[in-house]
């Protein structure tokens, strides 16, 4: 058959960008009436979170209970020591004061005068009492420094103040001599025997501050530790363990939940859109706006079809000769597309009557498509379809020509060949 794509590859395929155009809401109406009952169910649920959502986060937030800690005034304690050189020796003159020392001498400077401040401090704190006990503990520890085997406590002093501003501090003095210290360690272990632990010798100093909080009385201990450790001719001073701790009350608030713009903003738009969607929903559907007519559903099912089959159609005008033939009638684009693999030929859109149809060597099958079709598309031929149509067959032509060629080459070299009849138009 001369001029029909008789060869697949140069089959051109047009792909229509209008395709879905003018169905667009006809598949939407299609999509609402088949799924109806799940959209409003879907809208339904959507609303009444969207509901919830609102009247939680405005009308009914609820509350949770917080503990609040305030802190009213503040405690913090340090030492300070020193040791005055009272025996000759190459080094320090005598009558020389070495202060806040880590290393002190034995030899030189036994004694160790030393001193804890407490400062009490707080925005408005009301005046308060300080009591400090200062004490030299002696003692054996086991290795993780809580175990105590034996223990040796000697008073150092003791002192009280009261009516401690904001700003002010309390102190008490204490000396030391390191000798007698060590010799202290040693007829304790000497009348005990040999003891398990390390031991050890601290300054301790008990602090204890009377004063109000919230117009209440309120009261803070605390002891800070001043190590001491002999050995030998010299004898270590600190690390202290000292710091501050605050005085503060523990209070029960109720606070009102807050749940954010997700809740606040989110809830309301929820339920009104979906308020609003199942309204239209209602509307359309006692309108009648959403059930498709039969020709419409055959308008649907035209466009599937097709935009499946796009890459086997053309849109072109057909010559008057070709009507002659014989015609048969398609049932659908599918089948029509099924004959034209069959016979090895494509399918024509016809421009003017948007008839579909396939060419065959003695028979022309057509396929009219439902009337809203030919109504949208009427008069909407295009110039590219024509161009793709008209070059290919101009192809297939030169195609036949060549093979006519070839034959006569042929036959004129006398290579025998028979001539295979070719269709008439």
């Amino acid at each position: 058959m001369s001029g029909w794509f008789t060869d697949k590859s140069i089959q051109p395929g047009y792909t229509r960008g209008a395709m879905g155009e003018g169905t667009r809401w006809l598949r939407v109406r299609a999509v609402v009436s088949s799924w109806f009952p799940v959209l409003v169910a879907a809208l339904a649920v959507l609303a009444v979170a969207g509901g919830w959502a609102a009247y939680t986060a405005h009308a009914a937030p609820g509350t949770t209970t917080q503990q609040s800690e305030q802190a009213h005034w503040t405690v913090s304690g340090e030492f300070q020591h020193a040791a005055e050189v009272t025996r000759e020796n190459p080094i320090f003159d005598v009558g020389t004061t070495l202060s806040n020392r880590s290393t002190y001498f034995t030899g030189a400077s036994p004694e160790l005068d030393g001193r804890y401040v407490a400062t009490y401090s707080g925005l408005d704190a009301p005046p308060a009492s300080i009591d400090l006990d200062a004490t030299l503990v002696v003692r054996a520890v086991g290795e993780d420094g809580n175990t105590v085997y034996w223990s040796d406590r000697t008073p150092l002093d003791e002192t009280s103040a009261s009516e401690v501003q904001s700003g002010d501090s309390a102190s008490i003095a204490f000396s030391l001599n390191a000798t007698r210290i060590a010799q202290r360690q040693s007829e304790i272990q000497s009348s005990l025997g040999q003891t398990p632990g390390t031991v050890e010798s601290f300054v301790a100093v008990d602090a204890t501050i009377e004063g109000t909080a919230d117009g209440q009385p309120a009261s803070l201990s605390l002891t800070h530790t001043l190590p001491v450790a002999v050995d030998g001719d010299t004898y270590t001073v600190g690390p202290a363990a000292t710091g501050s701790q605050p005085m503060t009350t523990t209070e029960t608030v109720t606070v009102t939940n807050d749940y954010g713009p997700l809740w606040s903003v989110g809830g309301p738009l929820l339920l009104v859109s979906g308020l609003g969607a199942l309204a239209a929903l209602g509307v359309g559907r006692h309108r009648d706006a959403f059930a498709l007519s039969d020709a419409e559903r055959d308008l649907l099912a035209f466009r599937d079809e097709r935009a499946e089959f796009d890459e086997w159609v053309v849109r072109a005008s057909l010559p008057e000769s070709v009507h002659d033939r014989p015609r048969a009638t398609a049932e659908s684009l599918a089948d029509l597309v099924d004959f034209a693999i069959d016979a090895d030929t494509g399918v024509v859109e016809d421009t003017e009557t948007g008839t579909f149809y396939a060419v065959a060597d003695q028979l022309l099958v057509a396929y009219e498509p439902p009337a809203l079709a030919r109504d949208s598309d009427a008069g909407d031929a295009g110039f590219d379809d024509l161009t793709d149509f008209v070059e290919a067959s101009e192809d297939v032509d030169d195609s036949d020509e060549s093979d006519d060629s070839a034959d006569a080459s042929g036959d004129a070299d006398g290579g025998g060949r028979e001539e295979t009849p070719r269709p008439q138009d």
